[in-house]
């Protein structure tokens, strides 16, 4: 069984990469689209799937859209989740936006990195019992 076993993330600015600005730039487009367009439908969570990009709007709140990241060449442990206002999607598209503080995880091994201060990483913040029972 996992259990959670929250480590330590490490909440800093991050640059944002161009892979990351043109899919913004793609959720932005979309979404002007789809206000003109009953038939594109965003609200749901993946409803978006865009150069790097997946998501939609399935949340409640100040940052209706959330997003998953997948970095240009990262690995299976390189993601970004993103809550974000359609403002600021339209502000990271548009290069207002040219850095973000994220919560990072320290392991050298892991790239995820999460807006939200109360998210976890699947690879970090999790112990599976029955390694450490064998162990």
């Amino acid at each position: 069984m996992r259990r959670l076993n929250v480590q330590p993330k490490d909440h800093r600015l991050v640059p944002i990469p161009d892979h990351l600005r043109d899919g913004m730039r793609e959720v932005h487009q979309l979404l002007q689209d789809a206000e003109n367009d009953p038939d594109i439908n965003v609200d749901y969570d993946d409803a978006i799937q865009v150069s790097g990009v997946c998501g939609g709007r399935y949340r409640k709140g100040k940052r209706p859209f959330g997003f998953t990241y997948y970095p240009e060449n990262g690995g299976k442990r390189d993601r970004w989740y993103l809550t974000l206002h359609p403002l600021e999607i339209e502000d990271i598209a548009d290069g207002v936006i040219r850095e973000m503080r994220l919560y990072c995880c320290m392991s050298p091994e892991c790239g995820m990195k999460f807006q939200e201060a109360d998210e976890h990483c699947f690879y970090c913040d999790y112990t599976d019992d029955s390694v450490r029972a064998g162990s």
